[in-house]
């Protein structure tokens, strides 16, 4: 048993839907979360500045004595993570090889479509994932760079739809059956999202696969938290707290949330 908090980080908000299926599938668990707003979107960024701030987010959990991370950002995990993992001796789980596995588990014509960040889709790590497990699947990808950004943004529906529409213009003609939202932030925008690519296409939330993958290491290696030990979440930003706290409890449908400011390299 070990009743330390379960870590997860995110360049944004984005994050905040790989907590939400941790917490409801570990009810018991205590979680902290760490949103680096200040630096978001990460997409854009240089592979030395993903991997340092990542390093200041993980800094920052450990210091909080975790006792695992989960990466619920898709960037850090496509760039930021092998190089991490090999400095800390805690697990780290990352969410592009959860929605790789179930992405080649739910398609049935073995064509996927990957939406991400720009450093995701640079990586290729969705592909490589995908055809590791598969190599007779075809994989497309896609660069969606305003999506994150619009999600933290949470503009009107005309706006979201607008913008939505015209970012997956590529993916109307593509031949998939699977689409894998390969930034936390895209389940925030599922709606929008089904929309335009129509209700036959079957779409991957790596979230799910993250919250069953964390709760059998958990089992694995006897880390749950004993069932009287009190549960808490704790939220930090390195953004501006009151908009954090406000977002926060809206996405998580939980009105007592606090959110605090953090200088995540300190």
């Amino acid at each position: 048993m070990d009743n330390r908090p379960i870590g997860v980080l995110d360049s944004g908000l984005g994050g905040l839907t790989v907590l939400k299926k941790v917490i409801e599938k570990m009810p018991n668990e205590s979680t902290i979360f760490i949103g680096d707003q200040a630096n978001m979107p990460y997409g854009d960024r240089s592979r030395e500045e993903i991997i340092s701030l990542t390093r200041d987010s993980v800094n920052f959990l450990l210091s909080k004595d975790v006792k695992i991370i989960i990466f619920g950002c898709n960037t850090a995990t496509a760039v930021a993570m092998s190089t991490i993992q090999k400095e800390i001796p805690l697990q780290i789980i990352g969410v592009v090889q959860s929605g790789a596995l179930a992405a080649a588990r739910t398609t049935e014509t073995k064509n996927v479509a990957v939406i991400g960040t720009n450093a995701t889709v640079d990586s290729h790590s969705y592909l490589k994932e995908i055809q590791y497990r598969d190599p007779e699947i075809k994989v497309s990808e896609f660069a969606q760079p305003k999506l994150a950004p619009l999600a933290e943004e949470d503009p009107d529906e005309n706006i979201k739809n607008a913008v939505v529409s015209e970012s997956l213009t590529p993916l109307k003609n593509a031949d998939y059956d699977t689409l894998v939202l390969g930034c936390t932030h895209y389940p925030l925008l599922r709606d929008e999202i089904v929309a335009v690519v129509g209700q036959d296409k079957k779409i991957v939330d790596p979230a799910d696969q993250v919250a069953q993958y964390t709760y059998n290491v958990l089992r694995r290696d006897d880390l749950f938290a004993e069932s009287t030990a009190p549960v808490k979440h704790d939220y930090y930003t390195t953004g501006e707290a009151k908009k954090f706290t406000e977002i926060t409890r809206q996405w998580m449908n939980d009105d007592t949330i606090v959110g605090h400011h953090v200088d995540a390299e300190d």
